[in-house]
């Protein structure tokens, strides 16, 4: 059974659906955390979880997930821990919950990149590849990708994030969107040629 990691440290609120928090955990890393109570739905958490451990078992670039304990005295003095509901703040709950670890450790990162750039991406082949797990796991949502590079003369490296929207979301289920979790610059697909099986 896997063990847990706790919140030590708040960083920063980050932008997105599930409203994510940036904490830093008790093996000095920082995480990308998902609570259970967010607006989306607390099986994005599970989504995200299964979908990032099965990409990994294909090798493909995604930084790990961890469980993240956020105690409640942890909650009560970081009174920034709030979840933006309805019109109203709500304090992010406490327990297990779901994080990925922050890739922006990097020097240099960003989640775009102009198309004139994505020959500066050395797993460019990747896209392909995930686009496999996303087709297989029904992500409904868009490809996302931080891009990141260790000098400025350094070419970059794509990371896949953000499996929440795995299995159709809260909906677990899996309806036929053909162009759902495809990335947006579509030259990054420039060597696939179908979608059959060989």
């Amino acid at each position: 059974m896997d063990t847990c990691i706790s919140a030590t440290e708040y960083v920063r609120p980050l932008r997105g659906g599930s409203q994510a928090q940036l904490l830093r955990a008790s093996d000095g890393h920082c995480y990308v955390t998902k609570f259970q109570n967010n607006p989306q739905h607390i099986r994005v958490l599970a989504n995200e979880m299964f979908a990032t451990r099965l990409a990994h078992l294909l090798a493909l670039p995604m930084p790990p997930v961890e469980v993240v304990e956020v105690s409640d005295e942890f909650i009560g003095r970081t009174p920034d821990l709030k979840i933006r509901l309805a019109g109203r703040d709500i304090p992010c709950c406490s327990g297990k919950q779901l994080g990925s670890r922050f890739v922006g450790e990097c020097a240099f990162m960003t989640d775009y990149l102009p198309q004139v750039s994505m020959k500066y991406v050395r797993n460019i082949f990747d896209f392909a590849r995930v686009l496999v797990l996303d087709k297989w796991t029904c992500n409904s949502d868009g490809r996302q990708v931080i891009f990141t590079r260790r000098t400025s003369r350094s070419q970059y490296q794509a990371n896949f994030i953000d499996q929440g929207y795995c299995f159709n979301a809260g909906e677990w289920s899996f309806p036929d969107y053909p162009m759902r979790g495809v990335f947006a610059t579509n030259s990054v697909y420039d060597g696939v040629t179908g979608m059959g099986f060989v």
